[in-house]
């Protein structure tokens, strides 16, 4: 029987490349920036089109839990007016990347 090193029988494949993960993170900061700095254009060059976001919530009165849904439409016009007054973030938020693979 023929024995080769373990790495060679090994085969592993990436499918993401740096491109990819920096496109990624791109999407992410243009998705809170959007509502941060008052700029829905930033947030449809984010969004998918077909996007549903889902949000788990409880109410913190009546104690209930609830599944909001909302799309890619409603999301561009909270962009637009979330944050208007500049009173819904702090001044200077924090920015972290976290590295993701997806594949």
């Amino acid at each position: 029987m023929l024995s080769l090193p373990y790495n060679i029988n090994r085969l592993e494949v990436d499918g993401q490349t740096k491109q990819d993960s920096l496109a990624i993170k791109q999407v992410a900061l243009d998705y809170i920036e959007a509502q941060h700095n008052v700029k829905p254009e930033q947030f449809e060059r984010a969004a998918y089109p077909k996007m549903v976001k889902r949000t788990f919530w409880k109410d913190t009165i009546t104690n209930k839990e609830y599944l909001l849904e909302t799309f890619t439409d409603f999301m561009v016009l909270l962009s637009e007016s979330y944050n208007s007054k500049g009173d819904k973030f702090p001044e200077k938020p924090k920015k972290r990347s976290y590295h993701t693979r997806y594949f």
